[in-house]
């Protein structure tokens, strides 16, 4: 009986590995779930979840740049409005977040 080398096949040694992407995202609060993502979004959070926090402390101030937000400023305003038309948002939640966002 011989052992083909399988490329799939899960690690059988017992050494502590670090915990999963989807443990990870769990534990985290307000965290979407990977199951509600679509197939982007989903490499999106892994390899962002893989990063370490300096990187991912850089990404994020990067994505949040004065400069970023108005220029998406359309885009996060309809989304914002439509959140809160579903419900998902109050209206305190809303008003928090266009101006944790610096838009009037």
């Amino acid at each position: 009986m011989s052992m083909k080398w399988n490329p799939f096949a899960k690690k059988k040694d017992g050494t502590a590995s670090k915990p999963s992407v989807e443990s990870e995202l769990a534990s985290l609060p307000g965290a979407p779930k990977l199951e509600d993502m679509g197939m982007m979004e989903r490499f999106a959070m892994k390899r962002f979840m893989k990063m370490s926090p300096e990187e991912q402390k850089k990404m994020v101030e990067k994505a949040m740049t004065p400069k970023n937000i108005e220029k998406h400023k359309d885009e996060i305003v309809a989304s914002l409005e439509e959140m809160k038309k579903s419900r998902m948002i109050s209206d305190d939640q809303y008003r928090l977040m266009k101006r944790k966002f610096g838009i009037k």
